[in-house]
This record gives C-alpha cells, structure tokens and sequence, in this order.
C-alpha cells in the first residue's frame, strides 16, 4: 500500500515538475492534468509493454493507443513515434498542428486550385472550342477585310456584233491631306527621338525625301501650291507633342479627299499611284458607256445607282438593261485582302465568292438602220415641229425588230440631259386611238364572216351616214366602192356599215385575234398594253367608231406585229428583241389567201390616187395604210386643231420582207399622214430593202429622154 502511494507520490512530483519545465519538444501551451490514478495506470501499462516483447499483435494495439493518447495530452515521444503520431489528431502545445487540421487546409488549398484550374479550363474552352469562330472574327476584323470585286457587266451589241452598251474600266486616284500629314509627322518623330539608331534614322529620312510634293504634283498634273496649302505642313511645331501635332493636321472639307484624276484610263491612273506616295488612293470601277447613244437611248436604257448596295454600285433602271439585269450584271466577287492601320490593302489573301461575269446580249437591232431611222424621225419631226416621233422596222419572217427608236432623244452617256419627256420609249410604252391603220382589220373581219368578198360593193352615198345623233363622214362622197377602194380612200361610211352589218363583237374579236388589247411578247418594262373593249348590241356608235380606229387604244409594237402577221400570210411571229433567245411559237390568225388579197389591196394606197403616195419605192412594190385621227382632248372630246399621223406599210408586196410604222405627234407644218410619215417609211425602207438585198419585185423607173 505504501508502495503504491510512493508510486503515486512520484508521479504527482514529476507531474509537477513537467509543468514548470517544458520537455525537449516545444511547448506552446501548458498540458492538461491528469490524475494519479490514471497517470499509475498508465505506467503500469508502459512496463507491461517493455517486459512483453512477443506479446500478441492485440496487445501491439492497445499499446500503440497509450501512445496516440499520451501523444495527445502533449507528452514526450520519440522520433521514432513521431511517424505514427503526426497521423492523429494534435491536442498538445505543438505548433506543427494535428493532422485534422492540416487535411482540412490540404483539401481547402487543393479545392480553391481546383477550381481555378476548372474555371481556367472552362474559359479556354468557352474561347478556343465554344465561342472560337467570334474571336477569330474579332481578330481577323482588325488585320483583314472582305473587299468587293466588282464583276465586269456584260456587253449589249446588235445582231451583228456590234457593240452598243460596253463597260469600260475607269480609275480615280484622290489625295488625303490629312493622312499625309499625319505621316509626315510620324517619320520626323521617329527621326527626333531615335539619336542612337541611325539606320532607323536613315530609313526614315529616305522616306521623308520621297514625300516630296512637288513629284506628286507633276505626276498628277496639279500645282505643288494646291498642294502645299491643303497639307498645311508646319516644321516649327514639336512632333513630339502628340496634342500639338493633332492641332496642326489638315481638318474640314477636303482634308481627307482631294480628287487628282477622276474616271481616267487604269494606265493614266498607274502613272500616279505606282509612285506608293502617302495619302494618295485609287478607286476601280466600271463605267458604262453607249457608242451611239441617241438613236438607242429609250431602247437601251441608262444606269443609276442601287440604293441597296453598301459599294454604291450601278444597275440598270430602264430599258434593256432594266430588263435583263441580272443576266448583264453577273455576281460580284468577295476577296479576303490583309490591310494596315491606315485600312489600305496589302495584298489578297485568298478569293471568298468567285466573281460571275454578266453575260453579253445581242439584239436583234441593226444598229445601221437604228441610225438611220432615227435620223429620220429626227428630221421628220423637226420639219413639222412636232411634239414627238417614232418608229418601228420588223422582219416579217421572224418578228425580230430590226429598229425600234425615238425623237426627241438624250445622251445616254451624259444624264443630266435626260427629261421625262424624252426618256420614254413611245411605240411601246405610249397608247393611242389609232385612226385609219385599223380599216384592214376591219376588212380582215368581213373577209372572215363569208358576208363579203374583196370585190363586193358598198354604198357610202351621200359620204356620210347617221349613227345614234352622230354623222359620220368620208372626205367626200365616194358612192359604191369596193374593199380595195376602202383601204385606198380611208372611207369611214364603209368601214361604219361593214361594222354594222356584223355581229357586235366581230371587229373587236379580230382585233384581239391580231393582238391588240394585250402586250406584245417583247414585255419591256413599262410596256403598254392598250385596250380593245367589245361594244354591246345596243352601243351602235361604240361599233362604228371601233371599226376606223376610234374607241380602242393600241402601241405602235402592236401596230407593227399585226400587219407583219398580214404580211407573213395571216401567221403571227411574235415580236423578239434579242438574237439568241428561243423563238416563242408562231400561230395561224387567218387564212393565207385572205390576208395576202389585203395586202394587195393595200397597194393601192401607194399608188396614184391613194392617201400615200409618198411611201412608194421605185423597184418595189409596196402596201401600206395612213392613219389620220384627232388628238384626245383632257377636257373631254378631241382637239380641232391637233392631229396624230400613222404609216403602217411594207415590202415587197409580192413577198413582203420587211413591215415599217412610223408616227409623227401633233404636226404643225402638214396635218396628213400622207405627206408627214410617208416620207419618212419612204427614206427609211429604201435603205433597208438595200441593205438586205431584197430583191426587186418591179421595173424601176426610167426617165423618159
């Protein structure tokens, strides 16, 4: 019993003693107490364990957890202990920490770097895998840009080949004072502030002595004093003041553009950009130029700026080039070129959209006799001081038009000469009541109903007849004449009865059948469709109006298409325009004899006696019918003293080639078609018959000795 008290005794004094003095380990803070029983317990164990070295691997255990829980409450263990004891838990005075708290902090540090290597990895992908075609963009959009390429727009030539619309390249080179400003300032800087690097020095230098204004000035044929005061260079001021040299470059209107050559030839233009001088840029373009502009300005068309392209290009706005666009302009071209700071480009990097050239289109014009037609109708027109005037030539084995033009004109090539007034096409987009061209159709219907033949009589005494309080008159009395005598006097009393003596809707239906009332297979744009409306039974006057060319509107392409039917024996070849598009089909309208007996009828028109002496053509035969009706009055009814005149003829007339129609708008020197546009069908085909080789289908003249 004393033994163990003097046990206890001394493990309360080294109990003590420990706390006073630290063991070999640091101590950071005082160990908790322990009683006497627990601390003899403990020793006890702890000799048990030294005396018992093959003790069983239980007992190992229970040691090695006296160990942990000395360890624990801060008391002295070995190096060799210390491998096992860093694993548990800490409770002591040692400052190296327990291992819950160190894999507390292990795992804090490592979740924080993980989830920054997370966050990092996800930010690379959202920017080189998710979101990578963005910033590829953003960074190509600051070295390189995708530039137009214009593409060449395709040539409009005659059916021989000749070209009446090309496109011819053009430059203009321009001058920015600004930009040349800013570098000149730029290199003297360079030069300034660079004392040690006299090759950077050099280089400069050499630069600076090629901005010399004088070259630049000879090059473009433009005084050196233009330019000197424009560029506003001052050497006093400090190049190294970034503010002062932002006041001192050239600033308002014209600072940045100066035009030095403008829509000059690539090879003028290379003369003054291939010297690389700083501000100076050249622009390309295609500029679309008319060689014979007048007699083809309303056929052609003219160019305008497209408001919907961001390059400011040019489409067709009327005409042929309105019309077939597409087909002339092609497809631009996309090019990716490399650019600097100054936004100029470098060089081309690689060819985005290839460029479609616009297809050439050949028409079916000659331009020889578009000219001469339209020389014509000039002369015509001036002569009787008219308003306007127009015409037509057609092949009437093929109904492709041969001329087709318009006086007054304007130069395709200079716009600003171009008015309202003679931008319009007139035979085709111009409607009109068509007077006395319209009698051999009203023939063709009686001819077609079995009631009349070419040599039945009608009676036009007293040369006027009464239809609904209207009086309709002939010129003068013409008594019991004939269908050939109708065509050849214009007797609207025949015409009247024939129309009268026929089912209400007979004239109109041939009309139609001939292809009034409707638009010709040209479809140019604008192109006028006329009307024809069938009068009822009880609507007399409407009936006999219609029969001579009242009461209905026509364009002079319809004009010409229905007697090229006549004259191709009664089958319709639509109207064409270009060369080499598919012909549409032809179709039968009327019986060959029949429409070949009116034309002969028509002879007599041209010869003596007739209302067209004018037209005839030593060496052929030629038909044709003059039309003489009463301009429309806005106010209401017709003008007294404003008429409008219409030759529609052709030839030969044994085996017509080629149809005519000309119109001349308000006369004021002669009032009848006889002596206005005869003529001009008279000057006109004589040459075409020429230039054809049409052979002659009747003696020429000769002069009696």
């Amino acid at each position: 019993m004393s033994e163990k008290k003097s046990k206890a005794k001394t493990g309360k004094s080294t109990a003590k003693n420990n706390s006073k003095k630290p063991t070999s380990g640091k101590v950071t803070k005082p160990l908790r107490r322990v009683s006497a029983a627990k601390s003899g317990q403990k020793n006890k164990k702890t000799d048990n364990k030294k005396t018992d070295s093959s003790a069983a691997d239980s007992r190992k255990a229970k040691l090695f957890g006296r160990l942990k829980k000395n360890d624990n409450q801060g008391a002295y263990t070995s190096v060799k202990n210390r491998k096992t004891a860093f694993l548990n838990k800490a409770s002591g005075a040692s400052s190296r920490g327990g291992f819950e708290q160190d894999k507390a902090r292990f795992w804090t540090v490592w979740g924080l770097a993980l989830a920054i290597l997370v966050a990092l990895i996800g930010r690379a992908y959202y920017i080189q895998v998710a979101n990578a075609q963005f910033y590829q963009d953003k960074g190509n959009e600051l070295i390189t840009s995708v530039r137009t390429q214009k593409s060449y727009r395709g040539m409009i030539t005659d059916r021989n080949k000749l070209p009446l619309a090309v496109s011819a390249p053009l430059a203009t080179v321009s001058f920015s004072p600004h930009d040349y400003a800013r570098e000149y300032y730029e290199l003297k800087r360079i030069i300034l502030t660079n004392p040690d690097s006299p090759q950077l020095r050099a280089r400069m230098q050499k630069r600076l002595d090629a901005m010399d204004l004088t070259t630049l000035a000879a090059a473009a044929n433009i005084s050196v004093s233009e330019l000197r005061r424009v560029t506003a260079i001052d050497d006093s001021i400090d190049v190294t003041d970034e503010e002062a040299v932002k006041a001192a470059l050239p600033s308002g209107a014209g600072s940045h553009y100066l035009p030095l050559l403008n829509k000059v030839t690539p090879e003028i233009a290379q003369s003054v950009s291939s010297l690389d001088f700083p501000g100076v840029y050249e622009k390309n373009f295609f500029q679309r130029y008319y060689p014979q502009p007048q007699p083809n300005s309303q056929l052609l068309g003219f160019m305008g700026q497209n408001a919907n392209d961001p390059e400011g290009g040019y489409e067709g706005r009327a005409g042929i080039e309105r019309q077939y666009e597409k087909e002339l302009a092609g497809k631009d071209g996309k090019v990716l070129v490399l650019k600097d700071a100054k936004q100029n480009s470098l060089k081309e990097i690689k060819q985005v959209e290839p460029e479609i050239p616009g297809k050439d289109l050949a028409l079916t014009i000659d331009s020889r006799l578009q000219y001469l037609l339209y020389k014509e109708l000039e002369k015509a027109g001036r002569l009787q001081r008219a308003r306007w005037s127009t015409g037509m030539v057609v092949d009437v084995q093929t109904g492709e038009v041969l001329a087709l033009s318009t006086w007054p004109s304007f130069n395709s090539n200079n716009l600003n000469e171009m008015t309202g007034e003679n931008q319009r096409n007139r035979a085709l987009l111009d409607v009109f009541e068509p007077g006395s061209v319209m009698k051999p159709f009203t023939v063709a219907a009686a001819l077609d109903s079995g009631k009349y033949t070419p040599t039945t009589l009608i009676d036009t005494n007293p040369g006027s007849i009464r239809v609904r309080g209207y009086t309709i008159r002939d010129h003068r009395n013409l008594g019991m004449i004939n269908m050939a005598t109708l065509l050849q006097k214009s007797s609207n009393v025949a015409s009247t009865k024939i129309a009268l003596s026929l089912p209400p809707d007979a004239i109109t239906n041939m009309q139609k059948q001939f292809g009034f009332g409707k638009k010709t297979p040209l479809q140019f744009p604008g192109e006028g469709s006329g009307l024809v409306v069938t009068p009822k039974e009880k609507e007399t006057s409407r009936r006999a109006t219609v029969s001579y060319g009242y009461g209905l509107q026509v364009t002079l392409a319809q004009v010409a298409q229905a007697y090229s039917a006549l004259a191709a024996g009664g089958v319709m070849h639509p109207l064409t325009l270009i060369k080499d598009d598919k012909p549409q089909p032809s179709k039968r309208i009327m019986a060959h004899e029949q429409a070949m007996s009116i034309v002969q009828m028509m002879e007599s028109v041209t010869e003596p006696g007739g209302t067209a002496k004018g037209a005839a053509i030593d060496g052929y035969r030629v038909a044709g019918k003059t039309g003489t009706s009463r301009r429309i009055n806005p106010k209401g009814g017709y003008y007294t003293d404003q008429y409008r005149n219409v030759f529609a003829g052709m030839a030969p007339a044994s085996n017509p080639r080629l149809v005519g129609v000309m119109l001349i708008e308000d006369p004021r020197a002669q009032i009848y078609a006889g002596l206005t546009v005869a003529p001009v069908f008279h000057n006109v085909m004589k040459e075409a018959l020429r230039l054809y080789n049409v052979p002659l289908d009747k003696p020429l003249k000769t002069e009696e000795p």
